[in-house]
């Protein structure tokens, strides 16, 4: 998962941005918001699955309860993005929103709204595809979603004062 974070990353910013893959390949952002909202479902899942395996928290969350919130949560992370790129867009002239079109023509009405609309209606399409592999994963005990989850390695105190490595968390 760290590396589909990165690459990730490297595409979003390096390709996209340095090398203008976002005006040069078409459906460049489409593609990369459709997997920043599977993605951002996966990390979803990673941090519910924190809390439900958690020794000090007896907690046992359904798997349409983690698949909610893992939808849920995506979708927040969508949008603070697409607020970042508004305040990018005021803030320091950029164009993040794509509300102009190359040449510096200003788009108005719905023309101006479609990049950021489409964004959001893909980011949930990936937060949906994701949501619905984690659901059927946790329900059937597919293993699925546990190869994508984040997970923290935790020195326990053992009853001799030592520390040893503990269970993924």
């Amino acid at each position: 998962m760290l590396v589909l974070y990165i690459a990730f990353l490297y595409c979003a910013i390096f390709l996209g941005e340095v090398r203008s893959f976002y005006y040069a390949v078409p459906q460049w952002d489409t593609i990369l918001h459709t997997m920043s909202g599977a993605m951002l479902g996966a990390l979803g899942f990673s941090m519910i699955a924190i809390f439900n395996n958690a020794e000090r928290i007896p907690l046992n969350l359904s798997p349409v309860f983690i698949a909610v919130f893992a939808f849920c949560f995506a979708l927040a992370m969508g949008a603070v993005w697409e607020i970042y790129e508004f305040t990018m867009d005021s803030v320091f002239g950029t164009n993040m929103q794509k509300y102009m079109l190359d040449n510096g023509t200003a788009l108005i009405g719905q023309a101006a709204l479609q990049d950021t609309m489409k964004d959001i209606i893909v980011d949930a399409i990936g937060a949906l595809v994701m949501s619905t592999i984690g659901y059927i994963s946790l329900k059937y005990k597919k293993g699925w979603v546990e190869k994508l989850m984040i997970r923290f390695h935790v020195k326990k105190p053992e009853k001799n004062g030592k520390t040893k490595k503990g269970k993924d968390e």
